[in-house]
C-alpha cells in the first residue's frame, strides 16, 4: 500500500494559474565553500564499516651525553572506525494528479527532495556540532578517536585535551557587545596555539591562524558578530564630537582572512573558530555509494499498476565522523 502521497488538490481547478507555483521552492542552497572549511567531504568508502587508523606524534631530538647509550623513545598508534548507513526519500502521487495538474509543476517540487540531499552534510555537521538529538539523522553522536566529545576538556583518559586546560573550549562573556566577541575570538585562537602533539611540543606551526579562520555563530546576533568582525570603526554616542568619533577594530587592523557563517541551526549563544588550513577536518563524511535516483511508473512498477500512485526515491550510502577536533575551539556561553 502507498504511504504518504503528495495532496495535489489545490492544484487541480481547471484554468488555475501557476504563478506562485514556487512559493515554497528551496531559496536555501548548502554552503559548501564555508562548510568545507570545517569538515572533509566525500571521502571514498569501499566496505560497511572502514577502520582509520594513525600514529601519534613521532620522538624528538635529545641530547645524547658521552657514554650514555642512544636515546630512545616509541610512539603509539590509534584506531577508529565509521559505519556507513542509508540515507533516503521517496516521495508519492497519484497519476491523475500529475495528469491534471494546473501548475505543471507537481514533478519539479517532487525532484526538489533529491536537491535537498545537498543539504545533508551541513544537517548532519550541525548536529554533531551541537551534540544534538536528531530522529532524522545519527542515532548516536560519535567521539573523536581520544575517546571525548567533538568539544572537551579532556581526553579520554582524564588528561588536559590536547595539553592545554580546558582542551578545546573557552569559556565565553556572551554575545552582547562586539567587544566580548573580540575578547573571546582571541581567547579562542590562543587556545589553539596552546595545543601541544603527544610528545608535550606546540602542535600547530607559528602562521597556522594566517592561513584564515571560520566563525561559525548563531544568526540571533548577526549584527553583533558583524560588528565585532567587519565594521572598521564604533562611534561613540556623539557622532558630533571628533574625540569621541573612532575605535579601531583590532581585528581588521591584525589582517587576519575571517570567514563568517551565521546559522539558524545554532539555537543558543554558543560559537565555534575552524583554522581553514588544518589538512584534516575535524568532521568527514565518507561516501560508499553516491546519490541515486529511481522513479516509479506503469512501465515498471506493480504498485503503480494496481493503485495510479507513481513515485520518485533517492537514495545514498554515507558515514559520518569525528576526527581529532584540534582545529577547531567552541566558545562556550
Amino acid at each position: 500500500m502507498p504511504g504518504q502521497i503528495v495532496v495535489a488538490a489545490s492544484t487541480l481547478t481547471a484554468g488555475i494559474r501557476a504563478d506562485f507555483a514556487s512559493a515554497y521552492s528551496s531559496a536555501y542552497e548548502a554552503s559548501k565553500a564555508r562548510l568545507a572549511n570545517c569538515m572533509d567531504l566525500g571521502v571514498p568508502s569501499s566496505r560497511l564499516t572502514e577502520i582509520y587508523a594513525y600514529f601519534e606524534t613521532a620522538p624528538y631530538p635529545r641530547i645524547w651525553k658521552r657514554g650514555d647509550a642512544i636515546p630512545q623513545d616509541a610512539f603509539n598508534s590509534v584506531q577508529f572506525e565509521v559505519t556507513n548507513r542509508d540515507w533516503a526519500i521517496q516521495v508519492e502521487w497519484n497519476e491523475n494528479d500529475r495528469e491534471d495538474d494546473q501548475t505543471r509543476s507537481l514533478m519539479q517540487r517532487a525532484r526538489e527532495a533529491g536537491t535537498n540531499f545537498a543539504t545533508l552534510s551541513e544537517r548532519v555537521f550541525f548536529q554533531i556540532l551541537m551534540g544534538a538529538t536528531d530522529n532524522n539523522l545519527l542515532p548516536a553522536i560519535p567521539n573523536a578517536p581520544d575517546g571525548s566529545a567533538m568539544y572537551a576538556a579532556t581526553d579520554g583518559s582524564g588528561a588536559a585535551r590536547f595539553g592545554a586546560t580546558g582542551g578545546n573550549i573557552v569559556t565565553g562573556s556572551g554575545v552582547a557587545s562586539s567587544a566580548a566577541i573580540r575578547t573571546d575570538f582571541y581567547n579562542s585562537l590562543e587556545q589553539l596555539r596552546l595545543f601541544q602533539d603527544t610528545q608535550g611540543q606546540p602542535l600547530h606551526s607559528e602562521d597556522y591562524v594566517d592561513k584564515g579562520i571560520t566563525v561559525v555563530y548563531p544568526v540571533s546576533s548577526e549584527m553583533t558578530f558583524r560588528e565585532a568582525f567587519q565594521q572598521g570603526r564604533t562611534l561613540a554616542a556623539d557622532t558630533t564630537a571628533q574625540s569621541n568619533a573612532a575605535v579601531s577594530n583590532i581585528i581588521m587592523e591584525s589582517g587576519l582572512n575571517i570567514t563568517l557563517w551565521g546559522s539558524p541551526r545554532i539555537t543558543d549563544n554558543d560559537w565555534f573558530i575552524f583554522a581553514n588550513g588544518a589538512p584534516l577536518k575535524p568532521v568527514f563524511q565518507q561516501v560508499r555509494r553516491p546519490l541515486r535516483e529511481s522513479y516509479a511508473n506503469m512501465d515498471n512498477s506493480d504498485l503503480a499498476r494496481t493503485t495510479k500512485i507513481e513515485s520518485v526515491s533517492w537514495d545514498s550510502r554515507d558515514g559520518f565522523g569525528v576526527f581529532l577536533p584540534y582545529s577547531t575551539v567552541k566558545v562556550n556561553n
